[in-house]
């Protein structure tokens, strides 16, 4: 199957492609060269099958100003691909975000598909109307597209959150985090690019929206522990209250990172198995597993 994938340099693109070209023809296509000037980006969709969309604006704000920003590198720039994957009714691909459910799920409930969705940033805002725009095209025209919303992405080479988690362990420093009892989703690079690949081959996931996961959702602590078992070193956590931890994240200014450590955020992805008879081949212990392994050695 000819593949094309936007976003090929990012974390996601640079997993996916050497993953998708095992069995596919694979190409890449640069973002920033999509204009109304360039023929050459609309000469490489009409060849493809599936497009991959990941290419955006990945880091989230909550700053208004971002907000034309990120309208035009999500929203603007997925519209502009989408009509023209309509014009010889191909496959889209959209990988979107988890983040538009909102920042926190409730107590013993996970987010499903069906769920309102919350424009609680400039980010969310933008993927929000981007998917809203690829369906509209696709009810419109030929196009069929899927929707993928993940959760925090890992694996080799990650950045951001999760390599403070694995810089913090690997320091020995203790941490105030013991008793976190939240549950998060996650979902490693490689369970991700297999979802994608299942995606762009399974007629059952034409014009759908999946939520992905690892399928084993972790509290922070337990997910420290794993990591620290991975680095064959002592979880250094101690059990400070959560209304401490709570007050110590407002009194430094930083709320959204009790939130982050401590706050759920679980996604159901039963529809997922269920419509694909998709499962995650990769089990989170042997990702974070794997994921270690790359930090210590880029580490030397």
């Amino acid at each position: 199957m000819k593949i094309l994938v936007t976003g090929a340099t990012g974390f996601i693109g640079s997993h996916l492609v050497p993953f998708l070209k095992n069995r596919h023809e694979v190409s890449t296509l640069n973002a920033r060269e999509v204009s109304s000037t360039n023929r050459e980006w609309q000469r490489q969709i009409d060849d493809c099958e599936v497009l991959v969309h990941l290419a955006g604006r990945a880091h989230v704000s909550t700053n208004a100003s971002d907000e034309q920003i990120y309208k035009t590198v999500n929203t603007e720039l997925t519209e502009t691909l989408a009509k023209q994957m309509a014009r010889t009714s191909k496959h889209m691909i959209f990988v979107s975000t988890s983040v538009v459910y909102g920042e926190q799920s409730q107590k013993g409930k996970t987010f499903v598909v069906g769920d309102q969705l919350q424009a609680i940033s400039p980010y969310a805002s933008s993927k929000i109307a981007a998917e809203e725009a690829l369906q509209r095209i696709g009810l419109l025209n030929q196009l069929s597209y899927t929707i993928i919303r993940p959760p925090l992405v890992y694996g080799p080479g990650v950045k951001a959150n999760f390599l403070s988690m694995l810089k913090w362990v690997k320091s020995g420093l203790p941490l105030p985090l013991g008793s976190a009892r939240n549950l998060r989703s996650l979902v490693s690079v490689r369970n991700l690019s297999d979802l994608i690949e299942n995606c762009a081959t399974n007629t059952a996931a034409k014009n759908q929206i999946f939520n992905v996961s690892d399928d084993h959702d972790v509290s922070t602590t337990e997910l420290l522990k794993t990591i620290a078992a991975a680095m064959d070193k002592p979880a250094r956590l101690i059990n400070v209250p959560l209304p401490v931890l709570k007050l110590g994240s407002q009194i430094i200014g930083k709320p959204r990172a009790y939130d982050g450590l401590c706050g759920s955020f679980q996604l159901d992805i039963s529809q997922t198995k269920q419509q694909l008879g998709w499962h995650a081949p990769f089990s989170l212990q042997d990702e974070i597993a794997t994921t270690v392994a790359a930090f210590l050695g880029s580490a030397k």
